[in-house]
């Protein structure tokens, strides 16, 4: 009888993984190495950390961009069965992804919010009952908050853009005005230059007209005193 429910009872204990326990990120937070565990069998959590069950992220040490993929491996040393949770973005549209198959490394695509937050925090559990009977939490990692892009034109730069062209515009008029006045300048000249020579025509005529009557008078009169 008692190896019947030995029998009975073995498949349970074979497919006992951590996807069987209804627990979230908080819930794995309250898990450390060589604490007490209580399901599946399994009164404790291995004593260690590290490659027994570890997190592992392609999100850059800048941060992750709001709205973009990545992905998350989780691995262990032995084949055994994977509790994914992270506090912020989703798994496969959760916070908590398990896989029911025992593997060494598993890869989990998570998407971050749609806007940009703080730092995300990944916790996770390996293992199985049955005959493997282990349960190893993984370190918690926090990848940086989210970046943004920045324009490569600042407001300055386009001020400083303006300035420069309001600068050029009011050379070149100045320079055109000054062009112009010079210009008017060297024509006002020309003008007045013409408008004394011109001036001077009647002048040089009325004195060779004044020397003529006065050649004509002194004809005249040594005439008179040669006939007197």
């Amino acid at each position: 009888m008692a190896v019947q429910m030995l029998v009975l009872l073995l498949p349970f204990q074979v497919l006992a993984y951590p996807s069987s326990q209804n627990c979230d990120f908080a819930c794995l937070g309250g898990y450390s190495p060589g604490s007490s565990y209580g399901f599946m069998g399994i009164a404790n959590i291995g004593a260690t950390t590290g490659a027994t069950c570890a997190i592992a992220t392609d999100i850059p040490s800048g941060g992750y961009t709001s709205g973009t993929s990545y992905t998350i491996t989780v691995s262990s040393t032995t084949a055994l069965a994977q509790k994914l949770a992270c506090d912020i973005g989703t798994l496969g549209g959760l916070t908590v992804a398990n896989t029911n198959t025992k593997t060494t490394s598993q890869t989990y695509t998570w998407m971050a919010p749609s806007t940009c937050s703080g730092s995300v925090k990944f916790r996770a559990l390996c293992g199985a009952g049955g005959y493997i009977d282990e349960m190893w939490v993984a370190a918690e990692v926090t990848e940086a908050g989210c970046t943004s892009s920045t324009s490569s034109t600042t407001p300055e730069e386009e001020v400083a853009t303006t300035t420069t062209t309001t600068t050029t515009t009011g050379s070149t008029s100045s320079t055109s005005e000054s062009s112009a006045s010079t210009f008017s300048s060297s024509t006002s000249s020309t003008v007045a230059s013409n408008d004394s020579q011109t001036s001077g025509v009647p002048s040089l005529i009325n004195g060779a007209q004044c020397f003529q009557w006065s050649v004509l008078i002194l004809l005249a009169q040594i005439a008179c005193n040669l006939v007197i």
